[in-house]
């Protein structure tokens, strides 16, 4: 029987327009969203998905990023020291679900991890197309030493990335094999929980490929899993998933 547990971590807040999530619904009605990162305890290795975002004081932030707030308890080394006891020493493997600032501004903080992308995602954030390069802040792209993959694979036993393009060119998901449940980690593929009130579930409402997105969709209800949307205050109602 896995040990693994999942264990959501709160790296601040943004506060948007739901048709920012949710593509024309919503428009106009204010939502505050949790930054997400989540800490994989009990597999071969100490994994780490997705990083957070870079820091809120910073003048350039603030213009180009919008309303987004983070408490000293919600930076990503702080939050993993008081919710799982874990140094960013001790991280083996950190997976990004994509190359957006929210989810790899912490990345120059793991000092001995490798850090998993697929090669699509990371090509497409190097060269993004003009319109869409505000999500991405360059030294997260050039100064870490990226280990991409080419579609599905196995991390560890337990622990599975999944190519599910659309709201990213090469964005991936963590399909998790939990001590009672598996698990699919969808980030900015599933935003919010009100997204699988559909079939298929909604798209997000930034996406560079709607054809892939369906696909994607399909794919995913395929898994068999749980899951766990990227940006849903509702996720950190549980503290541990198991």
């Amino acid at each position: 029987m896995s040990s693994i547990r999942i264990h959501p971590l709160h790296l601040g807040t943004i506060t948007r327009h739901k048709d920012s999530f949710m593509f024309k619904i919503g428009y106009g009605v204010s939502m505050d969203l949790p930054i997400l990162a989540f800490y994989i305890e009990g597999a071969d290795k100490k994994i780490l998905v997705d990083t957070g975002g870079s820091d809120p004081q910073d003048p350039l932030e603030a213009r180009l990023r919008g309303p987004y707030t983070r408490t000293k308890d919600q930076e990503i080394v702080t939050a993993l020291r008081k919710k799982v006891g874990i140094g960013p020493e001790e991280i083996d493997i950190v997976i990004n679900n994509h190359l957006h600032w929210d989810h790899c501004a912490g990345n120059d903080l793991f000092p001995n991890a490798e850090f998993i992308v697929q090669k699509r995602e990371l090509e497409s954030a190097l060269n993004p197309v003009p319109l869409l390069s505000i999500a991405y802040i360059r030294k997260y792209l050039e100064e870490i030493n990226y280990t991409t993959v080419d579609g599905d694979a196995e991390i560890v036993k337990g622990v599975s990335v999944v190519l599910a393009p659309g709201h990213t060119e090469g964005l991936q998901g963590v399909l998790v094999e939990a001590k009672d449940n598996r698990y699919f980690l969808a980030g900015d593929c599933v935003p919010l929980y009100e997204s699988l009130n559909h079939n298929p579930p909604w798209p997000n409402g930034l996406f560079v490929n709607l054809r892939e997105y369906y696909d994607t969709q399909v794919k995913v209800s395929r898994l068999g899993a749980v899951i766990i949307p990227g940006h849903d205050m509702k996720v950190l109602e549980k503290s541990v998933y198991s």
